[in-house]
This record gives C-alpha cells, structure tokens and sequence, in this order.
C-alpha cells in the first residue's frame, strides 16, 4: 500500500506542470502612420501582440489619441482594432499599450482646399 501512494505521489508531482502567464514582448501596428485629406474620413488601426518567442498571443490593449481635437477613436478598451476618425487638422499619435509594452502610429490630418467635409 505505501508503495502505491509513492508511486502516486510521484506520477502527480512528475505531471504537475504549472501554467505560466505568458508576457507580452513586443507589439507592433499597422499601419504606421495614418493620413488624412478631409475631417470626418476613418481608417482602421490593427495591433498584435507577440509573446517572447515572436508568437502572436491574445493580449489586452488600451487604445490612446494624444489629442482628441485631431483624431478619435472608436473606442478604448482591449481590442486590437480601431477606427480612427480625423476630427480636425493636425497632428496625433494614437497609443496601444499591452503592459510592459506599447507602439505608436502618427496622425496627419490636412484638409485640402477642394475635399469636402464627410458626414
């Protein structure tokens, strides 16, 4: 009988394979820039998240504009694609971050004199 309560000691603590939360090492998003000729155009902005083996891994993102006066976003939360909206002319950096680790895309927004607001 102790033999078997051994044998099964050691079966559980040789199977016993703990499960380690896997960390984000770097993030990338694409595109890397965004351009936009009138107010009101969208365009969409997707981040992946890759493990430490460069493996794409299934991550939080919070999503940031650095100024809300240029550039909105659909929302902030942790998804991996946005839609970017030019509000206004300038400049932004819109932000995913999947902690430690985050990228950047600029925003320019230049109405040319001959396009037309979009609704």
């Amino acid at each position: 009988m102790r033999r078997i309560r051994l044998t099964a000691l050691l079966l559980l603590v040789a199977c016993d394979n703990p499960m380690t939360t896997p960390v984000a090492m770097s993030i990338s998003m694409s595109p890397a820039e965004l351009s936009f000729t009138a107010i009101g155009q969208t365009a969409s902005l997707v981040a992946t998240v890759k493990d430490h083996n460069g493996a794409p891994m299934s991550a939080m993102i919070e999503w940031m504009t650095t100024d809300e006066s240029v550039a909105s976003i659909s929302s902030e939360g942790p998804v991996s694609s946005i839609t970017v909206t030019s509000v206004g002319t300038g400049t932004a950096t819109i932000v995913a971050s999947s902690h430690p680790v985050a990228v950047s895309a600029a925003v320019t927004v230049v109405q040319d004199s001959g396009a037309t607001v979009v609704p």
